[in-house]
């Protein structure tokens, strides 16, 4: 693809950011069928994947249709302050509170970079984008609340997959996912399949190199996360998020089936 045509796809491209499924994950996960029956304790190996990364150890974890669901529950019951980051992701706007928490997204939703800054109240994190930035950047945190699911780091949006991890229980939590064993089988069966074959640092792996090319090309900054990388470059100022332009490589990388 020319460096013409490259620019002509992502300057036509939303500002949401849509990753793929790759080839092998897709026939990873294309036999698992709806199982319509089953009535099965909830439980999930998704701790133990996301160790290399950050250490959830001990934390209560839920099932939750992507993570803007789980932040949705958060922020709704949230009576605490929320202060944010300019740039950070949209669908979270900072509200007054006598005391404060810190929403924040590592690697962050403004640029695609782990900066964890100093941390001065309590945190809720945003885990987006890990799986597409390496195991080696390793996020020394103790959040009151986690947010993670693999709609961006392996491209299942639509059949979101996602988890909320908390300090403590939460009581009408517990009784729907462990008690009433109410969840989506189906997501938390696509889900399992993929940590379970799959490293924390798969994608990364399989397409930095493809990050690179792109931003070697097109003279871009890549990001920690390869699905992005930031310019200054007034040509992107479409893609504007606070004091960078953040560009979504995912519509433009080429990768064949392994």
């Amino acid at each position: 693809m020319t460096t013409t045509k490259l620019e002509k796809i992502i300057l036509k491209q939303s500002k949401a950011i849509r990753t793929k499924v790759l080839p092998e994950v897709e026939d990873t996960i294309k036999t698992i069928k709806p199982d319509f029956e089953s009535v099965k304790k909830y439980k999930t190996n998704i701790i133990k994947w996301l160790k290399p990364v950050i250490d959830l150890t001990g934390y209560n974890v839920y099932p939750r249709n992507g993570i803007t669901e789980g932040l949705d529950w958060w922020y709704n019951k949230e009576k605490r302050g929320v202060n944010m980051r300019s740039g950070d992701y949209q669908w979270i706007v900072p509200k007054d509170g006598e005391s404060k928490i810190a929403y924040i997204s590592l690697p962050s939703a403004k640029d695609g970079n782990i900066d964890i800054g100093p941390k001065k109240c309590p945190i809720a994190l945003d885990l987006a984008y890990i799986g597409s930035s390496g195991k080696g950047q390793k996020i020394d945190l103790e959040p009151d609340f986690a947010f993670y699911s693999l709609s961006k780091s392996f491209g299942v949006r639509n059949i979101r997959t996602g988890w909320i991890f908390t300090k403590d229980p939460d009581p009408k939590l517990e009784a729907l996912t462990h008690d009433a064993k109410y969840y989506n089988y189906y997501a938390h069966e696509v889900a399992e399949k993929i940590i379970n074959t799959y490293s924390i640092d798969y994608i990364y792996n399989r397409l930095v190199s493809e990050q690179f090319r792109i931003c070697n090309l097109l003279n871009l900054i890549p990001s920690d996360s390869i699905w992005l990388a930031t310019s200054n470059n007034s040509k992107y100022d479409k893609f504007k998020r606070d004091n960078i332009n953040r560009i979504n490589l995912a519509g433009v990388m080429e990768y064949e089936k392994t």
